[in-house]
């Protein structure tokens, strides 16, 4: 490359760079006698008291104007931290952040308001915010970061499901923050750690109007897990435990009918599995063994297709086992 193509092609990004960078700075270093530097966004107005500054970030909140708000109750958090406006400059920064689509940051700050005020008013509030926002990841909203949304949140639903049922186990939230994770383990194709939450579900809740739902996927996770391999068998008996459970004790349950219907299809795959590792033996001419789990399959599932083939195998192995067994 020629050093005056060099040049124009370096004077162009150098431009393109030059455009992308933002014509103010947004958070200006200002530094103040009582509290040193501070980062504030450009035009930011700031008062000499907690309460003129708690009413200057509710008025910028009020107008949607999510940006300043931010600074401007931080600004009471920093500066005035024993204040009791610091309480309430707490949850207008959680509300902020939530206006302005920065729900993990907001999570985080409501967080923080009931671990330093366990017993603030606004507890049950917090609670419930911190149910919506993740609701909103679990339901697919992007985690924002730097003003774009990139990354899921479903982890992040996860682990703010987790943290309401440790704020409120008992809340009116703390029974579906119980469920929820578990559909949250679902997504993310982790099925035993879907179980053990739902399990949780039932030790603790038992009456809650969720336990039967907690039960019957139960019996779904295990019926995902069962599926993803052809030889396990135990994920296969668990569903059907799982459902048999379900249909026991919610008989007359929403979910009856497709319990049932699972329950036959697991049946369907048991037997499959179980003649697959027949024949696994098979080929490796391991008769003794294949016979045992043709024998299997007619013995768990008599009325299916698969006990009709396998009792034909038997047949056959039965009599190539008494060939081998008088030629020796």
């Amino acid at each position: 490359m020629r050093a005056p193509t060099r040049f124009v092609l370096l004077a162009g990004l150098v431009a393109v760079f030059c455009l992308l960078l933002p014509q103010n700075c947004p958070a200006p270093l200002i530094w103040r006698k009582g509290e040193g530097w501070t980062y504030e966004r450009s035009g930011s107005e700031y008062a000499n008291n907690p309460k003129d500054q708690l009413a200057l970030a509710k008025k910028y909140q009020e107008n949607k104007d999510y940006g300043h708000a931010v600074s401007a109750y931080r600004r009471v958090i920093t500066r005035w931290p024993t204040s009791f406006a610091t309480q309430d400059a707490r949850m207008g920064l959680a509300e902020s952040l939530a206006g302005w689509g920065y729900y993990y940051k907001a999570f985080k700050e409501y967080q923080n308001l009931i671990e330093k005020n366990p017993n603030s008013p606004y507890f049950d509030t917090v609670l419930n915010r911190q149910f919506e926002i993740a609701n909103l990841f679990l339901a697919g909203e992007k985690l924002k970061v730097w003003h774009f949304r990139i990354f899921s949140g479903l982890s992040k639903a996860g682990e703010i499901y987790e943290q309401v049922v440790k704020n409120g186990p008992y809340s009116k939230v703390g029974p579906p923050s119980q469920f929820r994770r578990g559909l949250v383990f679902e997504k993310e194709k982790d099925y035993l750690s879907a179980v053990h939450s739902y399990e949780k579900l039932l030790e603790r809740y038992p009456n809650d109007p969720l336990a039967q739902d907690a039960q019957f996927q139960i019996g779904w996770a295990y019926y995902r897990e069962a599926r993803r391999s052809e030889y396990d068998q135990d994920g296969a008996n668990q569903a059907l435990g799982a459902f048999a459970d379900y249909l026991l004790r919610y008989p007359t349950g929403p979910k009856v009918k497709r319990a049932e219907e699972l329950r036959v299809v697991l049946r369907q795959d048991q037997s499959r599995g179980l003649y697959q590792i027949g024949q696994f033996y098979e080929k490796r001419k391991n008769y003794k063994a294949a016979l045992i789990y043709y024998n299997q399959v007619i013995e768990k599932n008599p009325k299916s297709n698969w006990a009709n083939t396998a009792q034909r195998k038997i047949t056959v192995l039965a009599a190539r086992s008494k060939d081998l067994t008088i030629a020796q």
